[in-house]
C-alpha cells in the first residue's frame, strides 16, 4: 500500500482517531495479532459512513427539482423524481447495513491484508462514483417550461447511473469471493 494511496490515508485517518492506545495495545504480542486487521475494519465503517452520507446528500437536490414542479403548478412532472428517492434510500440503506460492510461480509471467512485492500479501494471507487453523482444530481436547471420529455429522459438517466451504482455495490462481494 503507497503513502499516498486513498486507502493509506483512510488508515492513517483510523490511527489518528484511535491515537495512542491502541498503538500501545498493538505493541504486546497478543494484543497485536487481535488488532492487525482492525485498522481495516474500522476504514470499512468509516468509508460506510462516509458513502452513505454522500448518498444522502444527494436526496436534497432531488427534493428541490419537485418542489419547484410543484411551485410552477407542472402537475404532469409532479412524482416525477419519486423513483429517484426510493433508490437512492434503498442504496443507502444497503450501505449502512451489516450485509454491505466487513463484518457481514467477512464473517466466517479469514480475509488477507492485499484482500482488505482491495475491498478499500473498491470502497473509495464508489465513494469517488457518490461524488460524480452528486455533481450529475445539481448539474439539471429546468426551466419552467421544460418539457415533459426532457424530464423523464433526464430521470431515466439518473436512474440507470444509480442502476450502476448498485451493480458496483453488488460486485464488491465478487472481490471479495475472488470471483
Amino acid at each position: 500500500m503507497t503513502s499516498n494511496s486513498p486507502i493509506s490515508q483512510y488508515v492513517s485517518r483510523f490511527k489518528a482517531e484511535k491515537g495512542k492506545i491502541l498503538s500501545f495495545l498493538s505493541a504486546f504480542p497478543f494484543y497485536g495479532e487481535v488488532l492487525k486487521n482492525h485498522q481495516y475494519y474500522e476504514t470499512d465503517r468509516m468509508a460506510r459512513n462516509e458513502l452513505s452520507k454522500k448518498l444522502d446528500s444527494l436526496k436534497e437536490p432531488v427534493r428541490r427539482i419537485e418542489e419547484n414542479f410543484v411551485r410552477e403548478r407542472r402537475m404532469d412532472l409532479i412524482g416525477s423524481t419519486e423513483v429517484l428517492l426510493s433508490i437512492i434510500e434503498r442504496l443507502k440503506n444497503e450501505i449502512i447495513g451489516a450485509s454491505y460492510g466487513l463484518n457481514g461480509l467477512g464473517t466466517g471467512f479469514k480475509a488477507t491484508e492485499s484482500e482488505l485492500e482491495a475491498l478499500a479501494e473498491w470502497d473509495y471507487s464508489l465513494i469517488h462514483h457518490a461524488e460524480e453523482l452528486s455533481t450529475k444530481v445539481k448539474s439539471p436547471n429546468f426551466p419552467p417550461e421544460v418539457s415533459v420529455d426532457t424530464v423523464r429522459s433526464w430521470v431515466s438517466s439518473f436512474r440507470s447511473e444509480l442502476d450502476e451504482f448498485d451493480s458496483a455495490l453488488k460486485s464488491r462481494k465478487d472481490v471479495f469471493l475472488k470471483r
